[in-house]
Parts: C-alpha cells; sequence; structure tokens
C-alpha cells in the first residue's frame, strides 16, 4: 500500500499543512488528518487541486484523481460568494468553489470589466475593508470561516518612484 503525501488547506488557515494519508483511503483520511491538527470542520467536505466539486466520500482518493504530492482543501461551504468591487463601477458577486485560488478570482474580475491587461497587471485583489491582499495563489476558502461569502476590492500596487 502506497502513501499519498497530501498539501492540505482548511477553512479559515492561510498555512498549508503536509499530510501524509494511505492511498486507498478516502476523504476521511483527509478529515481525520485535519482533527489530528486540532482543525476539525463540522459538516467538511474534501476539495483535490481547483475542483469546483467535493470528493465523494465513498471513494478512494485515488480513484478521485487524487495523487502523491496534490493540494486537497477541507471546507464547509461548497461554494463561496464573492462580492468584487472596483472603483465607481457596480459590485458584481459571483460563486467560486472554496479551491479557487485568488489569481483565479482576479483573472475572472477583469475579464468581467474588460479590463486591458496591462492595466490588470497594476491591481491586486485586496480584502475589502482590510490592508490585506492575499497573495495570488492562495485558495479563498482558506480566507474565510464560518460563512460562505468573502468581498474583495481590486485596488492599485502601490509604486516606489524615485
Amino acid at each position: 500500500m502506497s502513501i499519498l503525501k497530501l498539501f492540505m488547506q482548511i477553512e479559515g488557515h492561510r498555512s498549508i499543512e503536509l499530510i501524509e494519508v494511505a492511498e486507498d483511503a478516502g476523504p476521511e483520511a483527509v478529515l481525520a488528518a485535519a482533527a489530528a491538527l486540532g482543525m476539525a470542520i463540522e459538516e467538511a467536505m474534501v476539495f483535490a487541486g481547483e475542483d469546483e466539486h467535493p470528493l465523494h466520500v465513498d471513494k478512494p482518493l485515488h480513484h478521485q484523481g487524487v495523487k502523491d504530492k496534490h493540494r486537497v482543501h477541507v471546507h464547509s461551504c461548497k461554494k463561496i460568494n464573492v462580492v468584487l468591487h472596483y472603483a465607481d463601477t457596480p459590485e458584481v458577486r459571483h460563486d467560486f468553489p472554496p479551491t479557487a485560488t485568488v489569481n483565479h478570482v482576479k483573472r475572472w474580475y477583469v475579464h468581467e470589466l474588460k479590463m486591458p491587461p496591462v492595466d490588470a497587471s497594476e491591481h491586486v485583489l485586496q480584502i475589502t475593508g482590510t490592508t490585506d491582499r492575499p497573495d495570488p495563489d492562495v485558495q479563498i476558502g482558506a480566507l474565510v470561516s464560518g460563512c460562505c461569502e468573502l468581498a474583495f476590492s481590486l485596488v492599485p500596487v502601490k509604486r516606489v518612484e524615485g
């Protein structure tokens, strides 16, 4: 029996944990690993990679495409309702899976705004009402806990001119 080393991200936690589970284990092994780290979540689901749908509880991980060194995400929400703001434009809402990265959300939003690529490269997503600008590869499910909603503002990157 082979062991899978997986990179696990959990609802409300930006850190990435390295866990080991049996290759023929199901998602319950991932949930047990989260609990062992003191991060148990009620009614949690396990997602793989950036998949939109949670893994099936009755199938082994390797039968669902999970391989060694893959990324898994534990979350209680199937979708996160993201509210996006930019300058004076009306807010936009869109549902994303908790596995969507900040970069994925930004790409979607700048496409919706029809923002030229050069302008898009000069902007980042910031959690609305804060100065927090999560790294582009952070999964949005790691940014919320106990709710299924998140708000971002598209803001200019600060430039240093000398």
